[in-house]
């Protein structure tokens, strides 16, 4: 079967499926409190105030902190899908329950560079407004970036086009509304973990998730649409601190602050999601092995 129909039984287990995704979400910021918390007092302790304590300092604590917790949706949704669903975690991964370096590899090799271009691109077509950085900030900042931003993109990956594209698409009876199911709920729900009220902002977060969503689906694991997401949020914060710009002012998420430039990024997601298409249009999407 393919990636998404893994968790499809006899029944539809609506309630249990409600009940995974409320663990999702509360594991999500139950963990991003607490971490975020103890970040906070650290910095403290050091003579800085971070945003959590209602400061502007933007520390290599505060940014670790918030990367963390996030990634620790990986093994959260692996015990989830274990807990209610007695699939093992590691299916989350791939059809073939483990991480595949083989998938992982082309698709950073391929589209890495693509996706550098492009915010290249991005960031000419932006303004930004410059912040103030210490030596010390920067350096650390950098290698929280390099160590768990990835790790960040890949918990996001596992938590909603992993168990949550999985868990709403065991709701539907026939393939295509499994399909439909899971990729609404999914990218509706990743998009509302953003509370963003910009327009221009949410349609991009909608595109994220349908479009990450088809890759897993034809490429059978989550491998791909990790390396992308893993790409951007790491260059974002090292263009941000190649410009020296504020990172803070670049988290405002309020009406107002997306533009018609966020249909570039939407243009690019499409264009990705029809090459892995007709890329596999002849084998289909990968499916679990048979008995």
């Amino acid at each position: 079967m393919p990636y998404h129909l893994v968790l499809v039984g006899e029944k539809r287990r609506v309630g249990r499926g409600i009940l995974a995704l409320l663990l999702l979400i509360v594991g999500l910021f139950a963990f991003g409190g607490v971490i975020t918390a103890v970040g906070a007092a650290i910095d403290e302790s050091m003579g800085r105030s971070n945003p959590i304590s209602g400061g502007t300092d933007f520390t290599a604590i505060y940014h670790g902190a918030n990367t963390l917790s996030i990634a620790l949706l990986i093994p959260w949704s692996m015990l989830i899908q274990r807990w209610l669903y007695g699939v093992r975690g590691a299916s989350l991964s791939s059809v073939l329950s483990v991480f595949r370096p083989a998938v992982f590899g082309r698709a950073a090799l391929t589209l890495v560079p693509v996706w550098l271009l492009y915010m290249t691109l991005f960031y000419v077509l932006t303004p930004y407004t410059e912040g103030t950085w210490t030596f010390a900030d920067s350096v650390g900042v950098f290698a929280v970036t390099v160590v768990l931003s990835p790790l960040q993109s890949a918990g996001e990956e596992y938590g909603y086009r992993g168990l949550a594209f999985r868990v709403a698409a065991s709701w539907g009876r026939g393939p295509r509304t499994a399909m439909v199911l899971g990729l609404g709920v999914s990218s509706v729900l990743f998009a509302a973990i953003h509370m963003s009220t910009d327009p221009w902002l949410n349609l991009y977060y909608l595109t994220l998730g349908v479009t990450f969503g088809l890759m897993t689906w034809r490429t059978g694991g989550l491998e791909t649409s990790a390396v992308i997401h893993g790409a951007n949020n790491a260059l974002v914060y090292l263009f941000i601190l190649a410009t020296h710009a504020d990172p803070l002012a670049g988290s405002d998420r309020s009406a107002g602050v997306g533009s018609m430039i966020f249909l570039i990024p939407c243009a690019l997601l499409v264009a990705v999601t029809a090459v892995i298409w007709m890329g596999t249009r002849r084998t289909g999407p990968a499916l679990t092995p048979g008995a």
